[in-house]
């Protein structure tokens, strides 16, 4: 009896073990091989093995899902039927069938879908070829980076070629919302999505009272690892058809550079305009270095024809500069040349450096002493009014003592030489001889309560300087350099808590012995930090009991929005300006900001901009507008997410036509 339980139940688990396997069988073809499936036969003559029912074949990484598997053992290609899946490191793919190489990584797919995943691009097709592990091609195919079933924005188009973090080719190509054509191109030519990849940037389309409405069409190209492109056409519709070009690099040394030109026939005005834009910088802390920065632009009405931009719209001078710099333990020698543009007077007037060259002392110890000097020779040159050769030397010695008060002192002996030309009015040689001495004694006092610690720092800085000349016409700040008598008292309020700074109020009177009028505008300084960032800098005249300068600004949040005030008031120039300016983000996606310029003693509002940033999963829109002066401009730019790089739209701003 007991020999019958023992065999019955023999049977019952030898039957168990086959009926699983008969459900689920894995079989390992080699170290790197692994077949899964309900039903799996083999046929030996063809190295052939033939899965069923939930079958998947992994191989090196790849993996291949499908009802059904055809694999061939020696040369590593299968078939797969009915809900094909595959998956490896870069991509996902769905398909109706799939016939593909798991060794190559190659194969055809139909009714597919391919998910790259690196950049989220998504290529749909009736049939498409996996021609190399990262190309595609497709005789009919849409392209995407949107995850919704029905994507809200595609290309689609014949005989498409994707090689991915390269470029999309297609032909005979549509550009469709939902689906639903919106524009045509017989020849599409696209990046497929690297941080620095050749192409065509989005267009920016804009609309202007002065210029019309208008295109902007960029190309990119990145030609090198550290180099690129930027090919700019403008087309406006009043105003003619402009072209710039923007150069980058950057050297294994450290030298980087970024240089613009930019150049438009004004067909309304009937004139050219053009514009140079760089700079290069190769500095180093030691030996040789030097940077050159170049602004020009032909015509002073540049910027107010054709830029959007307050802050360059309103730029009095252009700077280029140019220096090469040695480096040496504590000191350096440079040569530099400097040229100024007066974009709102006459340029001629304006002295230029061309060149100086000089030799520096940073502060190096003597003793208890701290000793620093300069010495220069320059060419300061108009083209109408006094230009001279100068020489200066000034050195300087720095002394401080004292613990609690502490005395800081600087003397210091200043020679200067002069040659004039081009001025009649002016004797050929000049010379001067000065001495400064500049003293500040100041001491600390603070005490400490529960909630904060409250610190007053007074202090007096007397400022002399003697000068055997102060007729020398005016070249520069080197000439600002006259007799002085100033005694400035000044009282800092500080309060402090857990560390950090709560507000700041500093106190100043100047005062000048050597004027009829010694009290000079009362001078009040105000930084606060919490509740409310709070910062004010005032003058006020105690002669006339009235307010000369103020100049303020708060920044405070309401809910989620940054709200930021401004205000500048001059009575001498009869000046009142207010700005504003508010950002806020309604939702994730959309951000708004917004700023004005109140002129209160002239026309009211005279500047007004908006911008408004929508970003969804795959593409962005922005909205600009600007309100100025005789002017009111629209501008809309959109960003497809893998066809347009934000990085790369970012050197457009580097234009102020933009």
């Amino acid at each position: 009896m007991k020999g019958n339980i023992t065999r019955n139940c023999l049977l019952f688990f030898v039957s168990l073990i086959f009926f699983s396997c008969s459900l689920f069988t894995t079989f390992c073809l080699a170290a790197n091989t692994v077949i899964t499936s309900d039903k799996l036969e083999y046929f030996g003559e063809t190295q052939k093995y033939v899965a069923t029912g939930s079958a998947s074949v992994e191989r090196d990484g790849a993996i291949l899902k499908s009802d059904e598997i055809t694999f061939y053992e020696d040369s590593s290609e299968a078939v797969a039927f009915g809900h094909v899946q595959y998956n490896d490191a870069d991509a996902s793919i769905k398909a109706g069938k799939a016939e593909m190489n798991l060794d190559a990584k190659t194969g055809t797919l139909f009714d597919a879908e391919v998910f790259y995943k690196k950049y989220n691009y998504h290529i749909s097709g009736k049939e498409i070829e996996k021609r190399a592990e990262d190309y595609y091609y497709s005789p009919d195919a849409t392209i995407t980076t949107c995850d919704a079933p029905v994507p809200e924005w595609c290309f689609k188009g014949k005989d498409v070629n994707a090689i991915a973090e390269k470029k999309v080719i297609a032909t005979n190509a549509t550009f469709r919302i939902k689906d639903l054509p919106v524009l045509y191109t017989p020849y599409l030519w696209a990046p497929f999505l690297k941080d620095r990849q050749t192409g065509f940037l989005m267009p920016l389309v804009s609309n202007s009272k002065k210029r019309g409405v208008s295109l902007t069409l960029p190309f990119y190209w990145a030609f090198a690892e550290n180099r690129d492109l930027t090919v700019v056409l403008d087309a406006y519709s009043k105003r003619g058809i402009g072209s710039g070009l923007e150069y980058r690099f950057v050297e294994p040394g450290g030298a980087t550079g970024n240089w613009w030109a930019y150049h438009i026939y004004d067909t309304e005005l009937e004139k050219d305009f053009w514009e140079v834009r760089g700079l290069y910088e190769n500095r180093h802390s030691e030996g040789l270095g030097g940077y050159l920065n170049v602004n020009y632009v032909n015509d002073k009405e540049f910027y107010q024809q054709f830029s959007t931009r307050r802050d360059i719209r309103t730029l009095r001078y252009l700077e280029s500069t140019g220096e090469l710099n040695l480096n040496l333990n504590d000191s350096r020698l440079y040569l530099l040349s400097q040229y100024w543009q007066d974009l709102k007077g006459d340029t001629s007037l304006t002295p230029q450096k061309l060149p100086e060259a000089g030799y520096v002392l940073h502060y190096t110890p003597v003793g208890d002493f701290l000793l620093s000097a300069s010495m220069n020779a320059a060419n300061i040159w108009r083209e109408s009014g006094p230009s001279a050769g100068r020489v200066d030397i000034y050195p300087r010695i720095l002394h401080s003592l004292g613990k609690d008060v502490v005395l800081t002192q600087t003397a210091a002996l200043r020679g200067t030489a002069y040659s004039f030309y081009q001025d009649e009015e002016t004797d050929n040689f000049k010379q001067r001889g000065a001495f400064e001495y500049d003293g500040i004694i100041h001491t600390r006092l603070y005490r400490s309560y529960s909630a904060f610690t409250h610190i007053v720092e007074p202090s007096v800085r007397y400022h002399f300087i003697y000068s055997s000349s102060n007729d020398i016409p005016l070249l520069d700040s080197t000439e600002l350099f006259r007799k002085t008598s100033n005694i400035e008292l000044s009282i800092l309020n500080r309060a402090v808590v857990k560390g950090t700074e709560l507000f700041a109020i500093r106190l100043t009177q100047p005062v000048d012995t050597y004027s009829g009028r010694p009290f000079q505008p009362l001078k009040l300084d105000v930084v606060v930090r919490s509740p409310v960032p709070l910062t004010m800098e005032a003058t006020y005249d105690v002669y006339s009991g009235s307010l000369d300068t103020v100049t303020s600004s708060v920044n405070f949040k309401v809910f989620e929005a940054n709200l930021v005030f401004g205000q500048r008031y001059n009575r001498k120039d009869e000046i009142m300006m207010f700005t504003t300016y508010v950002a806020f983000s309604p939702f994730k996606a959309l951000q708004i900001a917004g700023q004005a310029w109140y002129d209160a003693k002239g026309p009211g509002l005279r500047d007004v901009r908006v911008d408004v940033k929508y970003e969804k999963q795959c593409w962005g829109l922005r909205l600009e507008a600007v309100k100025s002066p005789g002017d009111f401009t629209m501008k809309v730019l959109f960003d497809l997410a893998g066809i347009s790089s934000r990085s790369q739209m970012k050197m457009r701003e580097y234009s102020p036509t933009l």
